[in-house]
């Protein structure tokens, strides 16, 4: 047996008492958490710093990381996605295979054990497959005109099936409103939604955005000429993203990605459906060079969470990283809400609060020991 105690000791949902001790078996699995007074003092393992449980990096994109530092900073969404497409391929594929391998293999290092990871293909799938990490997979579909939707369903049913026989688990996601019909996302929220799979979009990550549903000028249709797609058919709903397509979200867990964008009155038609809300701040800052009013999210502490992004639109897979912009960023929320956020949130929308996110007696989540300098976090070490 193991006998931990902290300075600081976080379950994942709260702040536990100073003199818990947290008494582990020789799998490193939760047995329970006593008071030190039940115990001789020489058999505590004392630990400086602040213990948590393993870290949920909810939203990523592993199969983007080979495209670390060859995207210029503040292109705008557009540009950025310009640039995904143009380069996107142009790498061979073991070396793009070597770089996910490396890019999961540190996040595994910086105390993630869960990870909500986005694919359009195969190619990470053997990666997942291969690391200690777990992972939930999204199936990311895009398809805007209507007639699209049965191929572009077809297709994501084909690699669920292909990640089911790598023992993986996995739901189908729509890319974002402005690359996927209602018709689609309808599609794919009634599939998660009879499985009981957890459902994630896009969500209101640029103003052109914004502007591309209210059928103004807007960088989106000059995307979408560079792509040499015909949107001649499509007519802007004038109403938001979100409010369009709110109605075809799934009752299972949503988790609605970026939010950069989002205004109180739309924030809070979602936020009283229960969606959970995961900010990527590094991401938005280096693509838009912007962040989201977190102030307007005060409301739904308990449903937000983290996310790194990918390579492509960041320095580093890192959700603490994270956690530490916001704390610049705002004073709205309390450290416990962040750390719920890359803990016990992150494991409830991805469907996997049962095994992740929180202190489970009978099972090993992780622990991660921390130090705290001038509101500022710093992982130092795994201890199980």
């Amino acid at each position: 047996m193991r006998f931990l105690k902290a300075n600081r000791l976080f379950s994942g949902e709260k702040f536990l008492a100073e003199d818990s001790v947290l008494v582990l078996d020789e799998k490193d699995q939760l047995v329970e958490i006593i008071s030190e007074n039940a115990l001789d003092s020489n058999r505590i393992e004392r630990l400086e710093g602040l213990l948590t449980p393993g870290f949920v990096n909810a939203h990523c994109h592993l199969e983007l990381s080979h495209l670390k530092g060859q995207i210029p900073e503040h292109t705008g969404l557009p540009g950025f996605a310009k640039q995904i497409v143009s380069i996107r391929n142009a790498m061979p594929a073991e070396e793009r295979a070597e770089h996910a391998r490396e890019a999961d293999k540190n996040m595994w290092n910086k105390g993630m054990v869960l990870v909500g990871d986005i694919s359009n293909t195969e190619e990470s799938f053997k990666i997942k497959a291969d690391s200690k990490l777990s992972y939930h997979t999204f199936i990311e579909l895009i398809g805007l005109h209507p007639a699209s939707v049965g191929a572009a369903y077809e297709r994501g049913l084909q690699l669920i099936q292909t990640l089911k026989n790598y023992n993986l688990k996995g739901s189908l996601a729509p890319h974002a409103p402005y690359s996927t019909s209602n018709e689609l996302i309808q599609r794919i929220s009634d599939y998660d939604a009879s499985h009981h799979l957890p459902f994630s979009i896009h969500n209101q990550e640029s103003l052109e955005e914004t502007k591309f549903f209210a059928g103004e000028k807007n960088g989106f249709n000059e995307l979408y000429d560079f792509l040499k797609l015909d949107l001649s058919w499509f007519k802007a709903p004038k109403q938001t993203s979100l409010k369009n397509y709110l109605p075809f979200l799934p009752e299972s867990p949503s988790l609605l990605v970026h939010n950069t964008f989002s205004q109180s009155e739309e924030i809070k038609m979602a936020g009283d459906k229960g969606v959970f809300w995961c900010f990527c701040p590094a991401a938005n800052q280096y693509i838009e060079n912007a962040l989201p009013d977190y102030s307007l999210f005060s409301n739904y502490k308990n449903q937000i969470c983290l996310g790194t992004d990918s390579l492509a639109s960041n320095v580093t897979l890192d959700v603490l990283a994270e956690l530490n912009l916001i704390r610049q960023a705002t004073n709205c929320f309390e450290l416990a809400d962040l750390l719920r956020a890359i803990t016990s949130n992150g494991a409830r929308a991805l469907a996997l609060s049962d095994h992740f996110g929180k202190l489970i007696p009978g099972k090993n989540t992780g622990l991660n020991l921390l130090e705290e300098k001038n509101s500022t976090l710093r992982f130092i070490k795994k201890t199980s």
